[in-house]
Order: structure tokens, then sequence, then C-alpha cells
């Protein structure tokens, strides 16, 4: 059972929650784990509507009720009531026995998100017992307590960045620095990459010394488009067989080696 986190120590956009929706799809397809995606972003739909069309959620009342998703579990918390197979009664099914993922909240004002938000370290912790992945997309930086309690918590940190140079440097400084995650199992990830760009994996590892591995997410279109449609496991479905030299092809073969990697270091299954 691991706790598996994406998160960038840079507060700017950086594709972490494509990046995560990416992985857990992929990986609910292709291997034998299963595995629930969670995020504790505030008014955040980006995963929720990649599996789903946004107006038929919307439709559906998900965003107003109450009694389900991370509002729910948050109460079950407050009143010492949550258990792990609570996480899987209040998941959605995504892929059948692969792969759920846990609505986000839907509280009205700040404060009340941030009295739910003291809970989320809480619902992480139980999603990790009754899962083989607890596959969370975490709010950047670490201003928060509950980020930094999760971050601690963490069996692996995929720490996202894109291929901006005026950050780069910064945000390797603040890998390495980050008390809160030395010693953690640490993997980085570019996202939204061109592999055309002078700034490409090579280069990067060699002129910041990266000494984690390092992986890319490249910029698709098409997968943003899906995501954006609620079809992020059709586009999977579709382009599974895709040559790795086909747009879509490549962009799935770096994620599957994304994949491989997180096995290996959390060897919760061997491929």
């Amino acid at each position: 059972m691991s706790k598996i986190v994406f998160w960038s120590p840079l507060t700017r956009t950086t594709g972490n929650t494509h990046a995560a929706i990416a992985v857990s799809t992929l990986m609910g397809i292709e291997e034998d784990v299963n595995s629930i995606l969670l995020h504790a972003h505030w008014k955040s739909r980006k995963i929720e509507s990649s599996f789903t069309d946004y107006d038929q959620l919307k439709a559906m009342n998900i965003f107003e009720n109450s009694n389900i998703g991370m509002t729910a579990l948050s109460r079950l918390s407050e009143s010492n009531k949550l258990l792990p197979e609570s996480v899987r009664n209040y998941a959605k099914p995504i892929l059948k026995q692969k792969l759920d993922i846990m609505y986000g909240t839907n509280v009205k004002t700040r404060d009340q998100f941030n009295a739910l938000k003291e809970t989320f370290p809480a619902v992480v912790r139980k999603a990790g017992e009754a899962y083989d992945f607890a596959i969370i997309d975490l709010p950047k930086g670490t201003e928060n307590e509950y980020i930094r309690e999760v971050l601690e918590d963490a069996d692996l940190i995929i720490c996202t960045i894109n291929q901006e140079v005026v950050r780069l440097e910064e945000f390797f400084d603040e890998i390495e620095k980050n008390e809160i995650i030395k010693g953690k199992n640490k993997i980085i990830i570019i996202g939204d990459y061109e592999n055309k760009s002078k700034y490409n994996l090579f280069n990067i590892k060699g002129k910041y010394k990266v000494k984690y591995p390092l992986f890319a997410i490249p910029h698709n279109y098409i997968f943003t488009d899906a995501c954006n449609d609620g079809l992020a496991i059709d586009f999977f479905y579709k382009n599974i067989k895709a040559d790795k030299k086909d747009y879509n092809g490549y962009f799935i073969s770096e994620v599957r080696k994304i994949i491989k990697k997180i096995i290996e270091v959390t060897k919760v299954k061997e491929i």
C-alpha cells in the first residue's frame, strides 16, 4: 500500500493534475493494481471532469451534494468514524476494481474549505490502507499544514515542473533544500514536455545535475482535449497500441516509463 503524491514546490502551473490523471489511468488499464486518485484543491473539477463530461456532472448535482466525496469523508473523520472501507464506499469507480476517483470538496466558502482540509491527511492515510496506490494531486508549495503532513507521510513524491528555464534552477534548488521532503523517494517529471526544445531531458539532467529519476509527460493537445471532454479513458483505449513514433503513442510510452519506475520504487507489484 503506497501513497504517491504529485506535487511541486513552486506555486505555478506545472502540469501536476494532468500528470496524475495520465499515470493513474494508464496504470489502471495496464497493471494488476488497484488505485484511487484524489485531490485536495478547492473548486477544482479537473479530475472529476476528465472522466465524466462536466455538463453531465452538473446535471447530476455532483458539485452540490455534500453526502459524497471529500466533504462526506471529512465529516466521518471529524466524528472518528473514518475507516479504509469508508474511502472505498464513497469513491467513484472509473475502471472496475482498478481505478476509483474521489470527488473533491463542494463547500462554498474559503472558511469552510479551511476547516475541511485539516481532515485531508487522515483521508489519505485511510486511502493508502484501502488501495495498492493512493495517488494524490496535492496543491503546490508548503504553506499549509495539511500539505506538509501529506508530504511527510508519502511513500513517493513526484515533483513536477515544466521547461520554463527561469524556474528550473529555482525548482531543483528547492527540491534539494526542502526539509520536509529530504530523504523521501522522489521522481521528477517535466510536464507539457517538448522533446525538440533545447531544454530536453538530457540537457536538463546535465545542466542541473539531477540525481533523481527524471521523466517527461509530453505535450499532447489530444489528451488535453480528451480530459476537457471527460474522455481520458477513451484516449488511452483508442491509442494503447499506437507506435512510439506516433504522436499519441509517444505520449503513452513516456507515461509507461513513469509507471514502471513507480512500481519499481514502491515495490507494490512486480512488472
